[in-house]
C-alpha cells in the first residue's frame, strides 16, 4: 500500500488492532473495505463473537439518517455477537457527498469484502446476511436485489422501498416535506422525479425483477409517520407473489426509528429467522 506522497506505509497501521468495546465481542474498528478512486476510504467495524469456534455466520448492516446522516456506530445490533453472530457495520457516503446509485454501491462493495475478505477474520462466506434500517434499509434492499452478490438472508427496519408511494405513505405535512428534500438530495434533482424515474430506484421494482431474491424479514411500526407501514406491506406482497419467502412484524403503535425495534421484542424474532434461513443452505451463486 502506498500513501500519495510515494512513500510505502506501515502494514502494521492498515490493519486494525482489535479492541474491546462491547460485551461478548471483539471488534476491529475503521477496516478499509473498498477505495473509491477520489474519495477518503471507505471503512466498516467488525464485532465477533468471543471464543466462537468455526466459521462465524455474519450480518453486514447499513444504517440509516435519511441518506444525508447516521453513522456505523448506529443500529439495532449491539447484541448479535454476543448470540454468536458476527457484525460489519457499514459506513457508506451520504446523499450531498454523492448521489444514488453511489451509496447502493458502497453497500454492495462492503458485501464482496464480507465474502472475499471475511474469512481473515473468521467469517463464513456462506452465511452472509444483510440488514438495514430506514434509509440504510432501502441501500442494503437494493443491493440484495441487485443479483451482483448474493445475500442468504435480509432483515429491513421500516425500510423506504416504493419512492413513488412515499409521500402518501406519510402521516403530516410536515414528513411529507422533510421527505421530498430527502429524495431530491438522495437523488441529486432539483424536482420531485417523475414516476419512471421514481419506479426505476425503487426497492418494489428491484424485487419484481430480480433472478435471486433471499428471504426477507420485515419489522415496522403501526404508528409509523414518516415512511407508512405500507412501504413494508408493499415490498412482502411482491416478495410473496414472486414466490420468495418474507414475513413482516407488525411493532403496534411503534414510530419510525423508535427504541423498541433495538429490543428483544423485535430484535429476537430477526435472529430466529437468520439462524432458520441459515439452516436452509440456500444456494448463492
Amino acid at each position: 500500500m502506498t500513501e500519495p506522497g510515494g512513500e510505502p506505509a506501515d502494514p502494521r497501521l492498515a490493519r486494525p488492532h482489535p479492541v474491546r468495546v462491547l460485551d461478548g465481542a471483539v471488534s476491529y474498528l475503521d477496516i478499509r473495505y473498498a477505495t473509491v478512486t477520489g474519495w477518503r476510504p471507505l471503512t466498516l467495524d467488525l464485532h465477533l463473537p468471543l471464543d466462537a469456534g468455526g466459521p462465524l455466520p455474519v450480518v453486514v448492516y447499513a444504517h440509516g439518517g435519511g441518506f444525508v446522516g447516521g453513522s456505523k456506530e448506529m443500529g439495532p445490533w449491539a447484541t448479535l455477537p454476543a448470540r454468536g453472530i458476527a457484525v460489519a457495520s457499514v459506513g457508506y457516503r451520504l446523499a450531498g457527498e454523492v448521489a444514488h446509485p453511489g451509496p447502493v454501491e458502497d453497500v454492495l462493495a462492503a458485501i464482496r469484502w464480507g465474502r472475499a475478505r471475511g474469512g481473515e477474520y473468521g467469517l463464513d462466506p456462506g452465511r452472509v446476511a444483510g440488514w438495514g434500517s430506514s434509509a440504510g434499509a432501502y441501500l442494503m434492499a437494493r443491493a440484495a436485489f441487485s443479483d451482483d452478490v448474493p445475500l442468504s438472508a435480509l432483515v429491513l427496519h421500516y425500510p423506504v422501498t416504493d419512492f413513488g408511494l412515499l409521500l402518501s405513505d406519510a402521516s403530516t405535512v410536515e414528513e411529507r416535506e422533510a421527505l421530498a428534500k430527502m429524495v431530491r438530495t438522495f437523488l441529486d434533482v432539483p424536482a420531485w422525479p417523475g414516476e419512471d424515474q421514481l419506479a426505476a430506484v425503487s426497492v418494489v421494482t428491484a424485487a419484481r425483477r430480480a433472478r435471486y431474491r433471499p428471504p426477507v424479514h420485515l419489522s415496522h411500526g403501526s404508528g409509523d409517520r414518516r415512511c407508512g407501514l405500507a412501504q413494508s406491506r408493499r415490498l412482502h406482497e411482491v416478495v410473496l407473489a414472486a414466490g420468495g419467502r418474507s414475513e413482516l412484524l407488525v411493532v403496534p403503535g411503534a414510530d419510525h426509528a423508535d427504541p423498541v425495534f433495538a429490543t428483544p421484542a423485535v430484535v429476537d424474532p430477526a435472529v430466529e429467522f437468520l439462524r432458520t434461513a441459515w439452516a436452509r443452505h440456500d444456494p448463492l451463486e
